[in-house]
């Protein structure tokens, strides 16, 4: 073999980490556009177009790299805070958090879940729009939620419990979720509500307490 055939391999193979770190360098900025552009717009500010101006990019790479706009915003919602995380929504304290019984745990974990959801602006943001009108983007950063929704079963240990209590887990959160998401939504846009004032929070005390009530009764053994 050639001494230029020899460097030829060479150059060939150096290309590849090359040709990697680029399209990982790429993929962070196309991430970036879009973390900026929902931080400062929200969701009705996102689009191909408009990420892929933010990012400096030829928007043809977001469908190359993410699948198109859905792929790029269930990626994001799974790497970013815009859901919350598991140790947020488990008190931050595993060792306290393994000392409560499994009823106990499912109670916290729901009061936390109400807490966080109040404090991202941006994703009740995304739970309005996901009411009003839906579309891919909104479906899929719905996805990002079953990223701490494992992690926390994981901490409650269903099987622990002294009964069987999973069916009577699901209601709640169904109920909880469906409570939080209209009532955050109302809270930003028409805050009255039978006589509540969700700006204020003792209404959202008055909450967490009816959901800890409902928690305990459903859950007793």
């Amino acid at each position: 073999m050639t001494d230029r055939a020899e460097a030829d391999i060479v150059t060939i193979g150096a290309a590849k980490p090359r040709e990697r770190r680029d399209r990982h360098t790429t993929e962070e900025t196309i991430i970036g556009a879009f973390d900026a552009i929902m931080m400062r717009d929200g969701v009705t500010g996102l689009g191909v177009n408009a990420v892929a101006q933010e990012a400096g990019v030829n928007k043809v790479l977001i469908y190359r790299y993410f699948g198109g706009l859905p792929g790029l915003a269930r990626h994001w919602a799974s790497h970013s805070s815009f859901w919350p995380t598991t140790m947020e929504l488990i008190g931050h304290d595993p060792d306290l958090f393994a000392d409560l019984s499994v009823p106990q745990r499912v109670r916290t974990v729901l009061c936390n879940y109400i807490d966080a959801i109040r404090r991202r602006p941006r994703t009740v943001e995304m739970l309005a729009a996901e009411l009003l009108t839906p579309n891919d983007v909104t479906r899929a950063l719905s996805d990002g939620l079953v990223r701490p929704g494992k992690g926390v079963s994981d901490y409650i240990q269903l099987e622990m419990a002294e009964r069987d209590i999973e069916d009577d887990v699901w209601k709640l959160i169904y109920m909880v979720n469906v409570m939080t998401a209209y009532l955050t939504v109302r809270e930003r846009n028409n805050p009255t509500y039978l006589g509540m004032d969700l700006q204020d929070d003792d209404s959202w005390d008055f909450l967490r307490d009816t959901v800890k009530e409902m928690a305990d009764k459903f859950l007793a053994a």
